[in-house]
């Protein structure tokens, strides 16, 4: 899609700091942290979201996850996927947010 900011971003044609890359996703710091880490998962190819997909890009998102958590020691962690109108930008990304409390809001 040619007004998406990930589609830019993955392009290239909006320069971002990759914090890690795969064949199907890059991982990129959130512009407006709600955690102390706080981490975009986005898949390269436009999908809105995880109704769209054929399992394939939540099984890498999730494996990756993972990775990156024992890469950067993390105790606890938050996924959060949004779908359709809750989602602020609609192509498939998912917030990783690293040592966040089992308290804290949404």
């Amino acid at each position: 899609m040619k007004d998406c900011i990930f589609c830019k971003i993955i392009k290239g044609e909006i320069p971002t700091k990759k914090e890690k890359e795969t064949s199907n996703l890059i991982v990129i710091r959130d512009i407006n942290p709600q955690a102390k880490i706080h981490l975009l998962i986005i898949s390269k190819a436009h999908i809105s979201d995880i109704r769209k997909d054929n399992g394939v890009i939540w099984a890498s998102i999730g494996k990756l996850s993972i990775k990156i958590a024992e890469e950067k020691s993390l105790k606890s962690f938050r996924l959060v996927h949004n779908v359709g109108g809750a989602a602020l930008v609609k192509h498939m990304h998912v917030h990783l947010l690293g040592e966040v409390a089992v308290e804290r809001k949404l």
